[in-house]
This record gives C-alpha cells, structure tokens and sequence, in this order.
C-alpha cells in the first residue's frame, strides 16, 4: 500500500486509518502492522505475522494468479497450484495432494486458498499441519460466507463467477468442534480469514449437522470471529 494512510474508495469516500467500513466480506479497515499501515485482507495478515514473528517459510496453496502470493515479504516462499496463470520458478504446478506427498520442506507459515470445497479443504488442512513448525500458523481464506448463495458447491452460476465462500467454513468449524490441540479464530475481513495454530483450545460443542442456518445461528462462536482490531490486539 502507499506510505499515506487513508484508502480512497470506489465511491470517492475516504477511510482513514482506524476506521472501519462494513462490507458483504467483511470489515474494511486501514490499521497499522508491524510492517506498517496496511488495508485488512489476507495479504496484511500473513505479512503482519511473518514481521512480528520472524517467519521464513511460507507455502500458498492455490496461487492461481500470484495476487497474494506476489506481495508476501518473506526469505523463501512457495506456491502450488494445478493451472497457475503466473509462472514462477517457485510455483510447483501439481495440486496439493500430490506436493505432499513428496514434500520434505517444514513451512512456518502455510496459507490455503485452493478448491474451496470441504473434502478437499479437510486434506489441505491435514498436510498443512504435518509439515507445519512447531510456532507456526495455517492461514485459511473464505472461512465466513456471508449468505447461503456464497457457499454453494460450484464456482460458477450461468456462465458467470460471481464470489464464492464454498464449503471452506466447515473444515474450520470442524476442527473447532474437535480439536483441543488446535487454536482457531477467524478475522472478519475479506470474506473471513481463519487462523490456525498449534496451542490448546477450548472446543465449540459438536453438531452432527453442518448446514448454512446452523453457522447463521452460531457463527460468532463457532467461528471464533474476532474484529480486526481484536487480531492486532491478539497477535
């Protein structure tokens, strides 16, 4: 972001820093990090981690068109990605269940951004851990849909692809339920950015249902939903 803390939005309306504008993703915000002033998206979190806690290996499943992945400050950093739109030297075009299989690195910070469907997120979350450092985090992106039409099971609706949660929220809730060797929350930003790391935690009580008017009912909990502000004070 450039070094003036103030965003100029799409309206003409200027957010300066500390101030928080509610949108359908979530909380809009410019804070300061331990980088700097910075807007809230995945991007800052991740980078706001690696600064504070001296991180440096980080992993992206599901660079698709290295946005995020181009703007992470951090000594070694790879990507996976089965159709990357960006070729990178350090980009492993595989999906992720093959670059686990083979994978030998330890990451002190992984972010997961790849098919945003349960099953697949639950194997996403399950190798993240296994070659995760002992301080480290697992950062996950659309944990918080914002309407039931957001976590729809296909990406594309009429030939068009209108935003998409998908079912990444119930891999997070699930670890939520039963996991006590696990710490989760969830910062309401950009469409909710879960945060896992390794520290015991208190379980949110199991449901055998997982279904948009159960996570309606109960999301605040159940997602562990914290500000932005909260998430600064927090880490």
């Amino acid at each position: 972001m450039n070094k003036t803390p103030f965003l100029k939005l799409n309206n003409g309306e200027i957010l300066n820093v500390g101030e928080v504008k509610k949108t359908i993703a979530g909380e809009l915000t410019i804070e300061k990090f331990s980088y700097g002033y910075d807007i809230a998206s995945r991007t800052s979190i991740i980078n706001h981690l690696v600064s504070k806690y001296k991180l440096k290996n980080y992993l992206e499943i599901g660079v698709r068109d290295c946005r995020n992945f181009d703007k992470i400050k951090i000594q070694n950093k790879f990507g996976v990605d089965p159709n990357p739109i960006k070729e990178n030297e350090n980009i492993y075009k595989m999906s992720s269940d093959i670059f686990f299989k083979s994978n030998k690195k330890c990451f002190d910070i992984i972010f997961i951004d790849g098919l945003h469907l349960e099953e697949q997120v639950d194997k996403d979350i399950a190798n993240s851990l296994n070659y995760l450092s002992n301080d480290g985090f697992v950062i996950m992106h659309d944990c918080n849909p914002p309407t039931e039409f957001h976590q729809r099971d296909n990406y594309e609706v009429n030939g068009k692809f209108p935003p998409w949660n998908g079912t990444v929220w119930k891999s997070f809730a699930k670890l939520r339920m039963k996991n006590t060797n696990l710490a989760l929350t969830c910062v309401d930003c950009d469409w909710g950015i879960g945060i896992i790391w390794k520290s015991y935690s208190l379980t949110f009580p199991y449901s055998p249902i997982l279904d948009y008017n159960f996570l309606n009912n109960n999301r605040k909990n159940l997602l562990n939903l914290i500000s932005f502000k909260n998430f600064l004070q927090k880490f």
